[in-house]
């Protein structure tokens, strides 16, 4: 099926009712239904029940819908056994002011950075109440959390990214077919310039180098009514401190996450990781009476109900996506560009052009297998370096993937910090659109150079 223009309408539909109404849902609903009229006529409604049940049986859905119900599961038990005041208790220690919070979140996201899930959805639950007390807009630390998943994770040569780049980097001839793979990766890395402008920018936002721009300086003007109850909360503080120490045990917190880190490292298969984690919980609270049997299901049961609201919105993304892959998306984005990719401007237009299709709500990893194919031979041809255009497929993926404001990594630290998606990616946008640019003038004299 070709379109042509009409591809993207659905998507322009979706930008500009997101930023009209400020929601995510209604929009996402108007646009699913267009592009399935666009690709059904009449008949749209019989196709977009055909698209849910072949995003259930396919991989990815499915996966995600155990990973965040898992997760859900284990944040909630962190949370009612008292274990996460017990790391307030211990992190307080260390955070004596609305800087020091920002930089031990930073900080988090550099010990959590075995897997992006870890990162987007475990940070925000165990900081947030630390945040609040200094004021810390939940928006300011979603930003610093968005940036330190899936990019910091880019930039390891062991998560499940540099696993599927290299599967990509074999089939396009970049790599041999018996090459070392954690050596290929590595000489990856060094081009990877948007994962590493943007846990930069969060880093420098931390500290306060890089100034409040945009959304997150009318929040931090707002504060003192935002956090209205920051004085009742205060006055609490010594209290909850007390009851952290005596209650809350750190190492209720503290095995639970070992335990996710410790299998991810050996076995790197993140269900069976959180899956033990749930089962180490149960070991640490039930003998010691932190909770009963029946309160201890009950809690795995809230904690699945609290993710219930992600998991709806990412099942009409996933919708969306299909319904947008099938009236030919991708190739109508590739085909009008391709023309263009030529000389060292390759690395530059090929980072753009990824970045903008999974902006769009287009998945991630699909656009890497969609564009590697293409662009990587064509920066051969004309003599570019083959790293640097996969580095830049890359490299716009992270940069689409962490901007769209219904994007799985937006949702779900959305879902961290208690705070929707849109507020949150308009507070990230300033910042990512800066990477952005800053990006792609890299990409652009690294072409040539290289």
């Amino acid at each position: 099926m070709n379109l042509g223009f009409l591809t993207v309408l659905p998507i322009i539909v979706m930008v500009v009712l997101v930023v009209t109404t400020k929601k995510v849902f209604e929009p996402l609903i108007v646009s699913v239904v267009l592009v399935f009229i666009f690709k059904d006529g009449t008949g749209f409604l019989t196709g977009i029940i055909d698209a849910i049940y072949e995003v259930f049986a396919g991989d990815t859905y499915p996966w995600v819908l155990l990973m965040l119900t898992l997760f859900g599961a284990l944040i909630q038990l962190l949370l009612e056994s008292n274990a996460v005041a017990g790391f307030r208790g211990m992190a307080l220690k260390f955070i004596k002011s609305e800087r020091s919070s920002l930089i031990f979140t930073w900080v988090l996201g550099v010990i959590l950075c075995i897997d992006d899930y870890i990162n987007d959805l475990a940070i925000g639950p165990s900081i947030r109440s630390i945040t609040d007390k200094y004021k810390v807009p939940r928006e300011a630390i979603g930003f610093i959390i968005l940036a330190m998943g899936i990019p910091i994770c880019a930039l390891l040569p062991i998560s499940a990214m540099a696993v599927f780049v290299c599967g990509v980097m074999q089939e396009t001839g970049i790599s041999a077919p018996d090459a070392n793979m954690l050596s290929e990766y590595i000489k990856l890395m060094p081009f990877l310039v948007y994962p590493m402008m943007i846990v930069l920018m969060a880093l420098l936002f931390a500290i306060g180098i890089v100034p409040k721009i945009g959304p997150i300086k009318k929040l931090y003007a707002q504060r003192d009514e935002i956090f209205k109850d920051a004085a009742l909360t205060e006055a609490s503080d010594s209290d909850e401190e007390g009851q952290g120490e005596s209650e809350g045990n750190l190492l209720d917190f503290i095995i639970p996450v070992l335990v996710v880190v410790g299998v991810m490292v050996v076995t790197r298969d993140l269900v069976v990781s959180v899956t033990c984690a749930l089962a180490a919980c149960f070991v640490l609270y039930i003998p010691r009476k932190k909770m009963t049997v029946d309160e201890f299901f009950k809690n795995i049961f809230e904690g699945i109900h609290s993710m219930i609201d992600i998991l709806v919105i990412l099942l009409f993304v996933f919708v969306f996506v299909e319904g947008l892959t099938q009236i030919g998306i991708g190739e109508y984005v590739i085909g009008t560009v391709t023309p263009f990719l030529t000389g060292g401007v390759i690395p530059m237009l090929t980072f753009i052009v990824v970045a903008l299709l999974v902006f769009g709500g287009v998945d991630y990893w699909a656009v890497i297998l969609l564009v590697a194919p293409i662009t990587v031979p064509l920066a051969a041809t004309f003599g570019v370096d083959q790293y640097l255009t996969m580095a830049a497929v890359v490299s716009g993926s992270i940069c689409g993937g962490t901007s769209c404001f219904f994007s799985e990594q937006m949702l779900m630290c959305s879902q961290a910090v208690e705070k929707d998606s849109v507020s949150l990616a308009r507070v990230a946008f300033p910042y990512s659109l800066i990477c952005f640019v800053l990006t792609a003038i890299v990409y652009g004299v690294l072409g040539f150079v290289l």
